[in-house]
């Protein structure tokens, strides 16, 4: 069995559509490659926000815990339900936390990998 894996980067939408150009007109050209799946983030800010300690904490968790209710993972976490419902919804509004038919939610990926690039000065 295959890990799920999730790419994360901070790049410029510019950057973001280049790649996606680039797998498409592999793809025109009839050269399959694997499709791995992709988070983009324009600023190092907004990947901050989004990804927390706390947050990123709650995604392990789930993980381990596998499909669960809010109500579980917070009790699990030793956390207000309010604040873990909200970093629920967030998590999930970016792709790393979806909700389950039967209405539990679930932390789908394996792995997660993020490259930070820097500028030169």
């Amino acid at each position: 069995m295959n890990d799920r894996v999730l790419y994360i980067h901070i790049e410029s939408e510019t950057a973001f559509f280049e790649r996606a150009i680039a797998a498409a007109k592999q793809l025109d050209a009839g050269v399959r490659v694997a499709n791995p799946e992709h988070l983009s983030f324009t600023t190092y800010e907004q990947f901050t926000a989004a990804l927390s300690d706390k947050r990123m904490e709650l995604l392990s968790v789930l993980k381990g815990l596998g499909p669960s209710s809010v109500r579980a993972l917070s009790k699990e976490v030793s956390r207000d339900y309010k604040s873990v419902h909200g970093d629920v919804g967030r998590l999930m509004a970016v792709g790393l936390i979806e909700k389950r038919d039967d209405g539990r939610i679930e932390a789908p990926f394996d792995k997660i990998v993020s490259e930070i690039r820097l500028k030169a000065a």
